[in-house]
Formats: C-alpha cells, structure tokens, sequence
C-alpha cells in the first residue's frame, strides 16, 4: 500500500512537471518577435549559453539576468539584450534549433528576437548604510546594470524586524526622484530597532525587483524615571522606594542609584558618568554611585537600602555619613548594547540643603534677620505693583477709546531680536489715522473654525473664512485675541506687530491684513492665507508630488518683489524661509509670517537662515537676502535641509560665522545661479545685491531636476 501512494505520488509529480513545460512552451511560442541582422561583432549582445537547445532555454536565462530580450543565431547561440533590431529586419532566420525544430534559431548572419517578458530594470547594486544615528540611516546605492529604459526615481523602504518600542512601528517609505540620485537618508525611524531596508528601481515600466540590506538605529535614551520616594531615613541609612524604569528606545539594561551632597546643584549633562563612592572621596566629588543592578533584579531591589554597607554590582554602598548623610537621591536608567550606552536621569529626591542637628545661636539670629528682610523685601515689592498698577489704571482712563487698536507713531517689525529705528517721531493722533484705514469686519461676515491650528503669543490662531463686501468668500487666518486679559507689555507688543501689517498694506505676493472684527469679549485679526505651503509642497515632491522645476526661479522673482515691497514700507521679515511662503493652486507665493503673523508659524529654528551679522543680533536688510538665497536653495533642493550635516545650531553659527562655510552648489543647480546665492551670502553685507535686482532671477535658465541629494531633517528645523 505504501509502494502503491509513493509510485502515485510520483506519477502526479510527473504530470505537473509535465503540464508546466507544455505551458511555459505556449506561452513562449507567443513571444517570438521577429528576425533581425546580426550586429558587428564589436555590438554584439552578451552571449549567455553556446546550446541552449530550444528558445525556451535562452528565454529562461536571459530572464533570470533581468533582459527584456532574447536572441538566437546559428542555431546554437543564445544571447540576452534589452534592445534589437538596430540594423534592421533580416528574412535570414532559416535555421532551426536543435531541440526544438518548430522555432527559428537565426542563421550565421540574422537572429532571431524572442521576449522574455521583463518589463522592469535589475534591482540596485550594492546597497549599504553609511551611517546610523538614533532615529535615522544615511544610505547609498549603486544603478541597476540592466535598466530596460530610463530610470524615473527610486523607492525606499524600512521594515521594522526587531524593536524595543511598546507598539508595533509602521513601514516607512519615501521615494527619491532622479536616475542619477544615489542616497537618501531615511528618518523618522525608531532609536534601538533592526531595519529591513530596501530599495527599488522605477522606469516608466513599473518598479524593480528590491535590493536588502538589514542594519540597526543607534540606542536611544529610556524614558525618564519619576524620582525615588523616600521611605525611611535613620543617622547612616535611608530607605527609598524606586519607580520601574521604562525603554522604549533600546534595552533596559540596569538602575544606578545615585548620592548627591546636599545643597549641590546635579549635573546637567545626559551622558555623564558618576564614580563610585571611594573615587568620589579621593577625589572630593559631590556624588557618587551607591549601587547598580540588573533590569531583571527591579523587584529585588525596588525597595532600595542606602547605606548598608554592602556591594551592590560592584559599587560599594557605603554608611551615610558626612558630608553623605542628608543626601539627595536620584535614579539613572542605562541602556547599552556593545560599545553604545545612554544613561535617563530622574529628579532628585531629599535635602537640596544642608542642615544640621540643631542651629546654634549665630544660626538663630541669622534665620531671624534673612525672615525680616524677606518681609520687608515682599512688602516692598508689592507696595510697587500696587503703585504701578494704580498709575496703569489712570494712563488707560486718558486713552481716547476703550479698546485701542494700536500704540501712537508708526512702528516696525518687532520680536526678541527687534530693530526700530530711534527717529521715527511720535504722532498723537496716530490711533485716529489707523482705526480709520482697518475694515472693521461685521462678526456676520466672519467665521471662525472651532479647531486651533496654532497657539500664539496673543491668543489662539484658527482657520475660516470672511466674506467681502461683494459677498465673495476667501480663506483666511484668524488671530482670536482676548485683548482685555493681555498685561500691557504683551498689549504693547501686540498693538506693534497689527501695526506691520496695517503699514504693510496690499501686495499681489504678501498674505495681507484684511481686518479686524471686534466683540465684546475677543478680538479677531484677519489675515489673508493660501491653501498650500512651499516647504510642504517640496517634500510632497520628494514621495513623488510634481513641483514643476520650471516654476522655482519664477517663484524666487516673485519672493524677491515681495520683499522689496516690504523693504520699501521699512519692514524687516525676522521669519523669512520656506515655511513661511504659502504658495497658491497656480504656484504664486504669497510671504507670510511678518507682524502679528509670525505667531501663527510653526516653532522654527531660524539659524540655518541666518546671516553671520544677525548671529550678533544685528537686524538689516541685507540679512534678509542672505536668507532669500536660502529659500532659492531650499527650491532647488526640494526642501533639503541646510547644513544637514550640522547638528547644533552653535555648530551652525561657527560654521558659518568663524569658518566661511556656505551651502554647496547643487548637482542640477546652475553656475549662474550658484553665482546669484553666493553674492547674496557675501561676507560684506554691503556687496550682497538688492531684492530689485533679484527680482530679474527668473531671467536665467534653470535645469531639471534629476536628483535629491540633499535630505531633509526636520528636527533640525523645528522645536517641537
């Protein structure tokens, strides 16, 4: 019976083998394409096989190589290509092959083109990660040898395999444009997690076959721990009660619990490494390692003893005693994994002081005299709000209205690095002449998205629209401000940021202010807004969005007017970069973010933008076409970082200041244009050119763009 089902098992086997070939014979009988003069012999096709006995051989092999072609000739001869019939057609295939009489195998001088079926290029070569970080891989590749056409870009792909998150992590992919492009660097990744890493090939056929390659994030730092509870405390011991540590950015590999002299201010740095107790008092060290233990021994030791004078992990717990004995407590979680380690700090839990058994009389007297001056300090202090406040009251009383709009005298673009010019004269009817050119818009006109999109210095920003005399609605950006809870140093500031925008007026390439809408309980500020953001349309255009290439400089000439409008009202934008230019559905940019609107910006970190003399806090416009060129780049880079490979922005500052360095030329930038960025970031801002002559950008060439080269990293930009 056994004999029996294994001799009709292999019978079955038999017929399937059978039934594939006979299949795989049709189907191949089907891709014969036609006869074609043989190349010279210096064009010849890379021969693969010298008898491959049927079409259908060659048509394997030359398939399992990623060609688009077959060829056969003299009967016995296969070759593999990705294009024919250069010289033409041919009637010489008379020969026929040698195992399968019914094809045609070419002839001495002809052969004969059969497809293979592979539409797609080979997979990349040689893909490796040339660098880790925590939460990105920087990593290159090489172009398929076999592109069966024109290569459009590539797709990259990051596959989680092992992970120490608490969730399971999602694929992240991007696509980079380009034949030529040969790197990405792929962020937004989990710290401590093994990555599958891929990379494929699209031509105008479909995507490749994937290259692989598996590497690791570096660790990251493990959560912070809460702070030890102190349970217990007696003359050489305490007792404290330690919080479960937690890791999501690699293993949680032990607990150090740490001393800390009373009244010394801990370390702040996150990598530091404290000695243990005898090093710390050879070496008269305010903090010490009391003890470390496993992960795995948390319940162990999760009420822990310090003091009790035995080993614990190697570090000598050592009896409390002077300057030790009123200690503060803290908890250092470790993750390490080979020659990479990261250390979380708690807060510390005991004396931030020093105390005593019992004050002597000297002490006495001195607690005594710090507690009178305390009084008379606060009581002082508070006699000068009072007298403050009350002078406050009757200044507002002589206001001429009871919600004013704005200071008295013209007033120019204001933040933390703020320049108003000191000859401005101040004009007492200056309020008048302002409530008189702002459209008081009727609340009815006006609605107000509930969501906010952005909290501001003044108040909360929404979303929503405001329709217009005509009855025509737009979409616009609302500052919701509840003026009468402001204290008056915010008051101030606020009244000279809707001055800018008052004094800017109307321009074709500004997000204009439209109005104000004032109720009993909030003021709404009004600003004209764009569905779309530069910044955010350059990414999108790295995942395969268009940004037509031919519309960068004309948005960089329409930039450059904007600015010279603003130039000319004396307004300096202190926020200038891609994020802060909306661009509309026909790609007109509209600059946004000076006055009250940088407040409805993202968190930026602006000292990639910046000039070397603004770095001393010096604000002119010159500055702004410094960073006007930045933008230029950022177009052209589709929204690569600047310096990326500059961490820190002191590292920027010395790069920039100290070291002359200035952002490369583009694989696909253009001298001319390169010449324009670089005169705009010349030392000497008096050499720098005017935004009127760089509104005459877009009379250069400007060429596709066939590669991303730089990456885009977004917590370099950004705070938060």
């Amino acid at each position: 019976m056994v004999l029996f089902s294994q001799q009709f098992n292999m019978l079955k086997y038999l017929l399937i083998i059978g039934l594939c070939e006979c299949f795989i014979n049709l189907t191949f009988a089907e891709d014969y394409i036609g006869c074609f003069k043989s190349p010279p012999e210096s064009e010849e096709p890379l021969l693969v096989i010298t008898n491959p006995r049927a079409p259908v051989f060659c048509m394997k092999e030359c398939l399992s190589r990623y060609y688009m072609y077959a060829g056969l000739m003299k009967g016995q001869q296969c070759y593999c290509m990705s294009t024919y019939g250069r010289n033409g057609p041919s009637n010489g295939c008379t020969t026929r092959c040698i195992d399968d009489e019914k094809s045609l195998c070419g002839s001495h001088d002809s052969i004969s083109v059969y497809s293979t079926g592979q539409k797609v290029s080979s997979p990349p070569r040689r893909l490796r990660v040339i660098n880790n970080k925590s939460e990105s891989l920087n990593i290159t590749w090489q172009p398929p040898d076999i592109t069966n056409g024109n290569i459009t870009s590539y797709i990259v792909r990051a596959v989680a395999l092992e992970t120490h998150a608490f969730y399971p992590l999602q694929p992240v992919q991007l696509q980079v444009q380009g034949e030529s492009s040969d790197s990405t660097l792929l962020t937004n990744l989990q710290p401590g997690t093994k990555y599958n890493i891929s990379v494929t090939a699209v031509n105008t056929n479909g995507e490749s076959h994937p290259s692989y390659t598996i590497d690791w994030t570096l660790i990251g730092s493990p959560e912070k721990p809460d702070k030890p509870k102190i349970i217990q405390q007696s003359s050489s011991t305490v007792i404290v009660e330690l919080a479960e540590g937690k890791s999501q950015n690699g293993p949680l590999s032990s607990y150090q619990v740490i001393i800390i002299h009373p009244g010394t201010i801990p370390p702040k740095q996150v990598d530091i490494t404290y000695p243990d107790y005898h090093t710390a008092i050879k070496d008269d060290l305010p903090f010490y390692i009391t003890g470390e233990f496993n992960a795995n021994e948390y319940y162990k030791y999760k009420r822990f003893i310090i003091g009790d004078g035995q080993k614990v992990g190697g570090y000598y717990n050592a009896p409390l005693q002077k300057p030790f004995n009123r200690p503060q407590v803290g908890l250092v979680l470790v993750s390490r994994i080979g020659n990479e380690i990261k250390y979380s700090h708690s807060d510390f839990a005991g004396h931030s002081f020093e105390s005593s058994a019992g004050p002597d009389g000297l002490a006495v007297g001195l607690y005594i005299a710090i507690a009178l001056f305390s009084i008379l300090l606060i009581a002082a202090v508070s006699g000068y709000f009072i007298l403050r406040k009350r002078h406050e009251q009757i200044r507002m009383t002589k206001l001429p209205e009871q919600q004013e709009l704005t200071l008295q005298g013209p007033m120019y673009e204001v933040d933390n690095m703020a320049y108003i010019p000191e000859d401005v004269p101040e004009r007492p009817n200056h309020y008048q002449d302002l409530k008189s050119k702002v459209w008081n818009i009727p609340k009815n006109f006006l609605t107000v998205e509930p969501a906010v999109i952005r909290r501001g210095r003044f108040g909360n920003v929404h979303m929503g629209t405001v329709q217009d005399k005509d009855g025509n609605s737009s979409l616009v950006l609302i500052h919701s401000i509840d003026d009468k809870n402001l204290r008056a140093s915010e008051k101030r500031h606020m009244l000279r940021d809707l001055d800018v925008c008052i004094k800017a007026g109307k321009m074709n390439y500004l997000a204009s202010f439209i109005g104000n809408c004032e109720t009993p309980e909030i003021l709404y500020v009004v600003q004209e807004t764009v569905t779309h953001n530069l910044k955010l349309k350059l990414i999108a255009a790295r995942s395969g969005d268009v940004f037509p290439y031919e519309f960068i400089l004309t948005i960089g000439s329409s930039i450059a007017m904007g600015l010279n409008y603003l130039e000319a009202h004396k307004i300096i934008h202190s926020h200038l970069c891609a994020r802060s230019i909306g661009l509309t559905d026909d790609f007109v940019p509209k600059i946004m973010g000076f006055g009250i609107g940088k407040h409805a910006l993202d968190d930026l970190k602006l000292a990639r933008w910046t000039a070397p003399e603004r770095f001393g806090h010096k604000k002119h416009n010159p500055a702004v076409v410094w960073t006007f060129a930045v933008i230029i780049w950022e177009m052209m880079s589709m929204g690569g970082t600047p310096y990326h490979d500059l961490e820190d922005e002191c590292d920027v500052e010395e790069a920039v200041v100290e070291k002359n360095v200035r952002l490369p030329q583009l694989r696909d930038m253009t001298d001319p244009i390169y010449e324009v960025l670089m005169s705009c970031w010349h030392d000497n801002a008096d050499e720098r050119p005017t935004f009127d002559e760089l509104s005459r950008l877009n009379t250069l060439s400007v060429v596709p763009i066939t590669a991303i080269t730089e990456p885009y990293i977004p917590e370099l930009e950004l705070n938060n």
